[in-house]
């Protein structure tokens, strides 16, 4: 057996059991696989984060749940395991791992030897007191968007203070509340224990829920005073800066001076759900403002030095509206002049049958889009998102399938 050498980087071991082990030490985190057949991927604590398994790709959440994604005849499929199934896997992954650890241990350096450890010690047990303190420390987090999806997730406010588009369902189930500081660092406090050394591999902190920049500012300026005393930005990793959603209404009682306030607080960027250009099918989804002030509201955001990121849906209105959806919405992101800091993304309108939206698109007969024709509003969209901000802007795809924390 090769004797492992102890810097960061990848190493090869040829074992008489499993064959050939590739492993890739890094900072904060930790790849095996055994003859590029099975891959699994754990962070600081020795938890589990990714996994390639039978030709299938799996992301593990800190909540216990596991999404699979893998393609089929009909494209990408995504879904949530089941809770017996995510168990079975997840057990199958702690055996896999724990057997490879067995056999590199020989003659590895002490940096593995402690990664190795750390790994085989995450079991059953471990595995379900994690769940339990991840249940304690959160109310659900229904979505963040796809750059941070592996951010701390920070709930300075808890739920949605709208809670009335009629297209989401994310919210319905808890009140708006707002932390006070004392609740918050306890918060914090807990979120650092669940994370452990797992904590240095996340980059971001995303202030939740829906609408957490909604807070007073002189209110909201206390909170993030406690976020960044809690969690101050190291040369060893971890996080930096923050980020949150902002609903439109919410960005008419700020002012530029607000904005620039908190820049200097922190945040590097705010998430805005335009979700479409054109006025009639933003009344359908009941949104809060309308696209005039979704502008004026960036325009304000970005004087400040803040960067948005906007987010479009794509079907939204359906058949019926799919030209003035598409049309209304490339000329309102031209309206923004977004730049190279701002991204774009664009989300496949999956509504709850049950939903407003749904009920009332069924009474005004607006028919959804099939997938042929979603597929290539995505693409028109995208296409044209691009070219609104001259090619500076990131755009890119959000798919709500795939959120998982």
């Amino acid at each position: 057996m090769k004797h492992l050498d102890p810097d960061y980087g990848p190493s090869v071991v040829r074992t008489p059991e499993l064959g050939t082990i590739y492993l890739n030490v890094q900072p904060h985190s930790l790849t095996l696989s055994q003859e590029l057949q099975a891959t699994f991927a754990f962070d600081g604590e020795g938890r589990p984060l990714s996994c390639f398994l039978d030709g299938r790709n799996y992301r593990f959440g800190l909540s216990g749940a596991i999404l699979l994604k893998t393609t089929h005849p009909d494209g990408k499929l995504r879904r949530l395991l089941a809770p017996d199934e995510a168990e079975e896997l997840a057990a199958a992954v702690h055996t896999r791992a724990a057997r490879i650890a067995t056999a590199v241990a020989s003659g590895c350096s002490p940096t593995l030897q402690a990664w190795l450890e750390r790994i085989s010690a995450w079991d059953s047990a471990r595995r379900t007191a994690a769940c339990q303190a991840f249940a304690a420390t959160y109310r659900p987090i229904s979505i963040v968007p796809p750059d941070h999806y592996q951010a701390v997730v920070i709930q300075a406010t808890e739920g949605c203070s709208w809670n009335q588009c009629s297209f989401c369902s994310f919210y319905r189930d808890r009140v708006f509340r707002i932390k006070t500081p004392a609740a918050l660092q306890e918060h914090i406090d807990q979120i650092k224990a669940l994370l452990g050394r797992g904590l240095a591999l996340r980059r971001s902190i995303f202030l939740g829920d829906a609408n957490a920049l909604i807070v007073p500012q002189t209110r909201l300026r206390e909170l993030l005073a406690v976020v960044n005393a809690a969690l101050p930005p190291t040369t060893a990793g971890g996080p930096r800066g923050l980020y949150a959603f902002l609903d439109i209404f919410g960005g008419e009682i700020k002012s530029v001076t607000d904005y620039v306030e908190l820049k200097e607080d922190g945040i590097k960027r705010i998430y805005l759900g335009l979700e479409t250009g054109d006025d009639e099918v933003f009344r359908l989804l009941n949104k809060p403002g309308s696209p005039a002030e979704c502008v004026e509201v960036v325009q304000r955001i970005k004087a400040a030095g803040i960067s948005v990121g906007v987010i479009l849906l794509a079907g939204a209105g359906g058949i019926g509206f799919a030209e003035r959806h598409l049309s209304s919405s490339l000329a309102t992101l031209r309206a923004m002049n977004l730049s190279q800091d701002d991204l774009v993304y664009i989300s496949p309108l999956i509504p709850p049958a049950t939903s407003d939206y749904a009920l009332q698109s069924a009474t005004l007969g607006l028919q959804p889009l099939d997938s042929a024709m979603m597929n290539a509003q995505l693409a028109a969209l995208r296409s044209g998102a691009i070219a609104a901000s001259e090619g500076q802007t990131r755009v890119a795809l959000y798919h709500i399938e795939e959120w998982l924390y």
